[in-house]
């Protein structure tokens, strides 16, 4: 039991300090999503399309870790501790809106990619970091 009792200890620290880091890389991929939208708008460059592939990439990795971080919660979570699993909810939808983004790169709709990053994105990893805010803080006051 002891050693359960340690090992459930060392996951939430390493889920705390985590989410810590994935917060600020959330604000940093957000402002460069949006500084590539603003550009899009009026030029459609190597740069730009570079910018955009490396922020769809980090994306790519978010998505990835929310989903273990998901896998964490429910697991301590069957073990009684009561973290908030509904503060993850926001990013259940996020699928829609790459399937979104997707079609206007392949179409080409330069306006629509811009307009979905700056006005459905950029909220969405606003609320996700807010939620990931509410597990951390709930995460330790454990």
């Amino acid at each position: 039991m002891e050693t359960e009792d340690r090992a459930v200890k060392e996951l939430l620290t390493a889920m705390e300090k985590s989410i810590s880091e994935v917060r600020t890389i959330i604000g940093e991929v957000g402002r460069a999503f949006v500084d590539s939208a603003a550009l899009l708008r009026i030029e459609q460059t190597d740069r730009v399309f570079r910018d955009l592939s490396e922020g769809l990439r980090n994306l790519g990795h978010l998505m990835a870790y929310i989903q273990e971080l998901k896998r964490g919660v429910d697991h301590l979570n069957q073990k009684g501790y009561g973290l908030p699993d509904d503060s993850l909810l926001c990013w259940d939808g996020s699928v829609g809106l790459f399937k979104e983004m997707h079609s206007a790169f392949e179409s080409r709709d330069w306006v629509t990619l811009s307009d979905l990053i700056q006005y459905e994105l950029y909220p969405l990893l606003q609320e996700g970091e807010k939620g990931l805010s509410e597990l951390q803080a709930s995460i330790g006051n454990r």
